[in-house]
């Protein structure tokens, strides 16, 4: 006998279970995005102004990585409100792939260290790229799901579309960007700014 998959519910029906979801999902974008500013150190051991002002200039990769992947969890964050915001219904398939993707934002905060210390490294910058492209790929997979499966509001269909598209681009940009890292890892996140370039950072 087949195994029918679970009927989808639908948000007029369960709002509070709805409501927890993305709670929950705000939650740990906050989280992530808080952890990165942790992970910048204050100096110590400060003698004078100037050695204060050495100091800080020496953290210049630390705080060029957490511009960056503020930009990049903001946007994520963004663009998760937007869609949905767009859901009729849910399922307990697309709760367990804004899970996983829940568990890649939550681990940008890691490989944004590593950048910030060793941006030089092709470790580091292969890493950083990887979980970002990773975290968009499975962005682009709930968008696609949601529309194929029937899950957005009618009048949001043309939206998300659109939106499908565009999120094409960040997965392809930063994985793209892996054989890079071993080449001109010093380089390589100069290939990210063509998503601003781009203006359709939308995973």
């Amino acid at each position: 006998m087949q195994q029918q998959s679970p009927r989808p519910r639908r948000r007029e029906e369960h709002e509070l279970e709805f409501s927890r979801i993305v709670a929950f999902s705000d939650g740990v974008f906050a989280i992530a995005i808080t952890l990165l500013v942790l992970q910048i150190n204050v100096p110590s051991h400060i003698s004078s102004d100037s050695d204060l002002a050495h100091q800080i200039t020496h953290q210049h990769g630390d705080l060029i990585a957490y511009a960056v992947s503020f930009a990049v969890i903001g946007r994520f964050w963004v663009s998760h409100h937007g869609n949905f915001a767009m859901l009729r219904a849910i399922d307990p398939r697309l709760v367990v792939v804004n899970l996983v993707y829940l568990a890649f934002v939550c681990l940008i905060p890691y490989p944004t260290d590593l950048l910030g210390g060793f941006n030089d490294s092709s470790v580091s910058v292969a890493l950083y790229a990887l979980v970002v492209g990773i975290a968009s790929l499975l962005a682009l997979m709930m968008v696609r799901y949601t529309r194929r499966k029937g899950l957005l509001v009618p009048a949001a269909a043309a939206q998300a579309a659109a939106n499908e598209r565009a999120m094409i681009v960040p997965p392809i940009v930063f994985l793209g960007s892996i054989p890079f890292a071993f080449v001109i890892p010093s380089w390589t996140p100069f290939l990210w700014l063509l998503l601003a370039v781009d203006g359709r950072l939308r995973s």
